[in-house]
């Protein structure tokens, strides 16, 4: 499966430091060998979290198109608002 990226993840990790990158580029590399490794999102249709040391990611799964859609990645708080208002 391949990547996709919306503009508020691409946003959310330009203010990334060297650790987190890192962080986040090895949970990708998790999650492109089993993209439904997170934690189900109630009230939405295959989307996922997983959570590392200070942030969210959350993506979406999309089997037929053979893609994975990431959302954002964000602190706890603002990853469930931003995702409330997302349309996607």
């Amino acid at each position: 499966m391949e990547f996709e990226s919306t503009s508020v993840f691409d946003k959310d990790i330009k203010k990334l430091n060297k650790h987190e990158r890192k962080e986040l580029k090895d949970l990708l590399d998790k999650i492109e060998k089993q993209p439904e490794l997170g934690k189900p999102m109630e009230h939405y249709a295959n989307v996922l979290s997983k959570r590392t040391i200070h942030r969210r990611l959350i993506w979406q799964v999309k089997k037929q198109e053979g893609k994975i859609l990431l959302l954002l990645y964000k602190s706890r708080d603002e990853s469930y608002e931003a995702l409330r208002e997302m349309k996607f």
